[in-house]
């Protein structure tokens, strides 16, 4: 199955910044904090006690450091904490190892949880539509380099920039029929088209064109399936899967607007308290010199 040999540094998001070709970021950071997920407590407490070893503070006042470092560690950290609570939503289950799930849509019990909902929608919108959009683009293009290069734009921030657009869109939508709307393609087909901006408009068009057809044909067969594609459980889903997607948050305001900022404030406690603050605290600093709208 795709992504069977995938990248483990890819799949566990270990490069900030990551541009695999090996999967164009469909498989990027979802399936290494699903598979913390659902191992087990000792082993989310060990990856804790990793990501804290990373974080920098002044050796005389304990302050933390306005870095770099520091906003990737608590972003991991607030992560780690959303995938605790993926945890507590199911019954434990055995890690999931370096095959993907399979998704059986006719099983309701798959999304009967939060963690369900997650890894259904992570393996039909991003690992299912991968598996097929991949040689479709490489038949499209013709040669491998290019094919590649094409695999490492779409790395570069188009997966988030989809799960935060189908945000925004389902926010808006009132009833399931308008969820496959061509109003909903229309404005994802505009922010993916802007995020290539590393292609010709001419092939921008041809992968954007490839993508959206396939992810919209995947939302089509989920409502059939009455997977709850609306609801603020649904919309709190898309959320932890675009945080655990996106290979860089610092670098990503619209990530940070649209998924972080309505994770911390959610009613669940999702993130500790602590992680909120800091998390808040750091990029606070980082968005009002860079991207202010993003904390508007």
């Amino acid at each position: 199955m795709t992504g069977s040999n995938h990248r483990a540094n890819c799949a566990n998001a270990k490069n900030p910044g990551c541009v695999c070709s090996g999967c164009g970021g469909a498989l990027h950071g979802w399936h290494g904090w699903t598979e913390l997920a659902a191992d087990t407590d000792q082993a989310r407490l060990n990856r804790r006690v990793e990501i804290e070893a990373k974080v920098e503070r002044d050796r005389h006042t304990g302050l933390l450091g306005f870095n770099t470092r520091n906003r990737q560690a608590f972003i991991d950290l607030a992560r780690l904490d959303l995938a605790d609570y993926l945890s507590r939503s199911s019954p434990p289950t055995p890690p999931a190892g370096p095959v993907l799930p399979q998704v059986d849509l006719s099983n309701p019990t798959t999304f009967s949880s939060d963690f369900g909902k997650l890894n259904t929608l992570a393996g039909t919108v991003m690992a299912e539509a991968w598996g097929e959009i991949e040689p479709k683009i490489e038949a499209q293009v013709g040669d491998k380099r290019t094919a590649n290069e094409v695999k490492k734009q779409l790395a570069n921030h188009t997966w988030c920039t989809l799960l935060v657009t189908l945000i925004r869109w389902l926010e808006q939508v009132k009833d399931t029929l308008q969820v496959v709307a061509d109003a909903g393609k229309r404005l994802l087909e505009r922010a993916l088209t802007k995020s290539l901006t590393g292609l010709s408009k001419a092939l921008a068009s041809i992968v954007v064109g490839i993508v959206i057809d396939k992810v919209w044909s995947i939302l089509a067969r989920l409502l059939e399936a009455h997977f709850p594609l609306l609801g603020e459980d649904s919309l709190r889903v898309l959320r932890i899967l675009a945080v655990f997607t996106c290979p860089s948050i610092e670098h990503h305001p619209a990530v940070y607007k649209y998924t972080v900022r309505p994770l911390t404030g959610d009613a669940l406690n999702l993130i500790s308290q602590d992680v909120k603050d800091q998390v808040a605290t750091l990029f606070n600093a980082w968005w009002h010199r860079r991207c202010p709208e993003a904390i508007a």
